[in-house]
């Protein structure tokens, strides 16, 4: 998609001044990510900051533990990593989920257009708002004991939530999600995952098989 066409239809930018979607059009970089690709890494110094046209990133990093954690998923409309705006290097991973197409501008490019456009400063407020309270809930998660599959269950009413298409089959979630992503998400092992998804398979609720998840029973997931 042409960086006018998305500027114009999607609708993060339908709030911009006439002259921020201007300077849009004229500084953005569309690109096409493939699946699998990391976008940046921990400790990159990144200049661009990456916005979703289409697509899916998982943001993660290694822990103490030496293993991965996959902290954020992300869509359509999403800043990547609006963090970077303070200068400083990444602190964490961004991986495509699948294939992506992103609107990338300059750290200073984008901070000309919030200096004169204050709807993108709340643009970037509301994003790491957004991030801010997920990761309230995790570490309020991590710190109480909690039961496995309320764990499992949760998450995964949320992504079904928030991506899940409704299809004949049930609510398809259009991506990859593996029982290793899924155990990241949740902070535990794929072992311990896998045995939860299959009580909730044998339940009826879920299925995971090679990656394609379809939720049978949304409402009931959340009621576990």
């Amino acid at each position: 998609m042409h960086i006018r066409q998305i500027v114009e239809t999607m609708p993060l930018f339908k709030e911009a001044s006439p002259a921020s979607k201007t300077k849009l059009i004229t500084y953005g970089i569309v690109e096409k990510v493939h699946k699998g690709t990391y976008l940046f890494n921990v400790r990159d110094h990144v200049e661009r900051i990456y916005m979703i046209v289409s697509g899916y990133v998982v943001l993660d990093r290694i822990n103490h533990n030496d293993n991965l954690r996959s902290i954020f998923l992300l869509g359509s409309g999403d800043l990547i990593n609006e963090v970077i705006i303070d200068g400083q290097s990444s602190s964490i991973n961004a991986k495509a989920l699948s294939n992506l197409e992103v609107v990338s501008l300059t750290r200073a490019q984008m901070l000309e257009i919030m200096a004169q456009d204050f709807y993108f400063t709340q643009l970037f407020m509301a994003s790491m708002a957004k991030k801010i309270r997920k990761l309230y809930r995790q570490v309020a998660n991590t710190t109480k004991m909690m039961i496995l599959e309320d764990q499992v269950s949760a998450k995964l009413w949320k992504i079904g939530h928030d991506y899940g298409i409704e299809k004949e089959e049930g609510i398809v979630i259009p991506f990859d999600l593996s029982i290793t992503l899924l155990a990241q998400l949740v902070g535990s092992n794929r072992e311990s995952v896998s045995r939860t998804i299959k009580k909730l398979s044998n339940a009826h609720l879920v299925s995971i098989i090679h990656g394609r998840c379809i939720i049978y029973d949304l409402d009931a997931l959340i009621k576990k």
